[in-house]
């Protein structure tokens, strides 16, 4: 017999991960106030345990059904998440979609959601699992200009570098859907390099707002009011003034889930000798936290898909 209790075997380090990541959660869903009113709210009887996996459920479906990710007619999704929730909670069975939900319904942190996913991945907050990237930010966002009231499903986004090794321009197509009835408009906090904004199709640019230090809100009114779970394209062109350096990098951020997202940058004239796609844990400054070498193709290009993003910022960095 082998000393110590339990069945002598030691857990493989992914099982491990989980173990810890489920720990986390419950901690943080168990002892901070915010969180724990949440499903206080919606839970009926009291066991004996820290907390309870029904009203935590509860909290989850409120959110899936108000983000239009779960229809609203499916009002057993309670009951179904409830046995979802408690394996996640005692550490037996977790994934990142469980992470994601618990998080947004219970809107982390991201000081939090960086201490689940920190232990969950067993390495810097990557998903290196092939299915997006997510939870690297480790600051606070740029601030909204606008409160946001759609899901991004699907975005399109292209990169103009010039002869001169500037960014003049960048095309970008969203597919939003919205979550709640009455959607009309939608804003976004581009850098303050941007002088204007044309060739707007779905929408109409009302103009700018004042956003964080180095960024300014853009504002578009769609040309038709949208329905809960409704979907609609805007497409617009942003031009920038060029900086007093070569641009050696481009970024995205995504602050909400984002899905379906590609991007491309197109050199015009003169290519970089050297490139990467890379993850950021910052919206500017800092070192990427992964990147990975790519080939500019034949065409002068640059491409990277990524079927989701979330609290995080990827692109591509090149040197001339």
């Amino acid at each position: 017999m082998e000393a110590g209790g339990g069945s002598g075997h030691p857990q493989d380090p992914e099982s491990e991960r989980v173990a810890e990541a489920g720990k986390r959660l419950r901690a943080l869903l168990a002892g901070r106030r915010a969180y724990r009113a949440r499903w206080l709210a919606h839970t009926q009887r009291r066991r004996g345990d820290d907390v309870s996996y029904s009203g935590i459920a509860q909290v989850v479906a409120l959110y899936l059904w108000e983000s239009g990710l779960r229809a609203d007619t499916d009002q057993a999704l309670p009951r179904k998440l409830r046995d979802r929730v408690r394996q996640a909670l005692l550490g037996r069975q977790l994934t990142h979609e469980t992470i994601a939900w618990i998080a947004e319904s219970f809107e982390f942190t991201s000081e939090d959601v960086a201490e689940v996913w920190d232990a969950f991945s067993g390495h810097s907050a990557v998903d290196l699992g092939g299915n997006g990237v997510s939870f690297t930010l480790r600051g606070a966002p740029v601030a909204l200009v606008r409160p946001q009231g759609h899901r991004t499903t699907a975005l399109f986004s292209r990169y103009y570098v010039s002869a001169d090794r500037a960014l003049r321009r960048i095309e970008t197509s969203h597919v939003l859907a919205a979550v709640n009835d009455g959607l009309e408009g939608f804003a976004y906090s581009p850098r303050d390099t941007v002088i204007g904004v044309e060739s707007v199709v779905g929408g109409t640019f009302i103009g700018f707002r004042p956003s964080s230090p180095g960024y300014v809100g853009a504002e578009f009114r769609l040309d038709r009011r949208l329905s809960a779970g409704e979907h609609s394209s805007l497409q617009y062109t942003t031009l920038h003034r060029p900086a007093s350096d070569p641009c050696v990098h481009v970024r995205r951020a995504a602050r909400k889930r984002i899905d379906n997202v590609d991007m491309r940058v197109v050199f015009e004239a003169a290519r970089p000798r050297t490139a990467w796609w890379c993850v950021w844990d910052a919206y500017s400054g800092s070192e990427p936290v992964r990147a990975i070498g790519i080939d500019v193709s034949p065409e002068g290009e640059l491409h990277q898909f990524f079927p989701y993003l979330e609290q995080t910022v990827v692109g591509f960095q090149w040197r001339w």
